[in-house]
């Protein structure tokens, strides 16, 4: 009657063409039925200007429509748009996945305290470290001579406090002299020399492996870096030995040493208060 061919009206409301055919037709059946059918006939009604709910009371009266079914309008729906229902699942997926993520957290953290812990309670190296050349245990130096006496023995003692009465009365040459004193041992200035205190000092420029011995004791026995500086007091004898003689220094009383070796050649030094001893007077350079 108002001239708008069927053709329009599915471009406007954007409702197919079967659908809308069929609704002309009054043939309800082939509807999806239930509020889709009144949305059509709303859509149809307001694309020919008519009123929507005078459309959608025909519409009821003639279809004799009945309140469908949900689950009939879901499927309806779903067949249309090509679809299933989605279906959800009971299981609580996000909250067991957070749970996992966690615990795992938990347990590399816990791996990772375990090591760090062990790490700490690992001696040093240079505590550990043990010689590898025969020479890093150095032999045990002679003990110094003892001084001799230079006093009388205890015979020459009592053959000069006999009384006179002993000896001749009669004056001669015999009486006129005194008794012999003994020569003085040329040892003696060494043997004083070695009771003065001096100090030795270490400084390494690298890691390097030495080995001291202060007045026969071993007070220094492994790995030093720096700036780690070693100074050594002794009164006799101090004996060094290091397998890397180019990665350290050495001062006797605040005074250079020079070590004539390369970075890792061996050397062995014996110091005493008069200072280093030449190599063929110290017994453990001699070995």
């Amino acid at each position: 009657m108002r001239g708008i061919s069927l053709d329009e009206i599915v471009a406007t409301t954007k409702i197919g063409r079967r659908l809308l055919q069929a609704l002309e037709d009054e043939q309800f059946d082939l509807l999806p039925g239930g509020i889709f059918n009144k949305a059509y006939v709303r859509a149809y009604a307001k694309c020919i200007g008519m009123n929507e709910e005078d459309a959608v009371a025909e519409y009821l009266e003639a279809s004799h429509e009945v309140l469908p079914d949900p689950r009939r309008i879901a499927q309806q729906h779903a067949s249309i748009h090509g679809s299933e229902p989605v279906r959800r699942s009971g299981f609580p997926v996000m909250p067991v996945l957070i749970l996992l993520v966690v615990a795992a957290g938990g347990i590399g953290g816990w791996k990772l305290y375990q090591q760090r812990q062990a790490g700490r309670d690992q001696p040093p190296a240079a505590e550990t470290a043990t010689p590898a050349h025969p020479l890093a245990a150095p032999a045990q130096p002679a003990p110094p001579a003892a001084p001799p006496s230079t006093a009388a023995t205890p015979q020459a003692q009592a053959s000069s406090a006999a009384p006179a009465a002993d000896q001749p009365t009669s004056p001669g040459p015999d009486r006129a002299q005194s008794p012999p004193v003994p020569a003085r041992d040329h040892n003696t200035s060494a043997t004083e020399a070695a009771g003065t205190p001096f100090e030795l000092t270490v400084r390494p420029k690298d890691s390097a492996w030495v080995s001291i011995k202060s007045d026969g004791k071993y007070v220094v026995r492994g790995i030093i870096r720096p700036p780690d500086v070693k100074t050594i007091k002794a009164v006799s004898q101090v004996v060094f030995y290091t397998g890397n003689a180019g990665l350290v220094d050495l001062s006797f009383n605040g005074k250079e040493v020079p070590l004539a070796a390369g970075r890792n050649q061996e050397q062995v030094l014996v110091f005493d208060s008069r200072g280093l001893q030449p190599a063929a007077a110290s017994p453990v350079a001699a070995q």
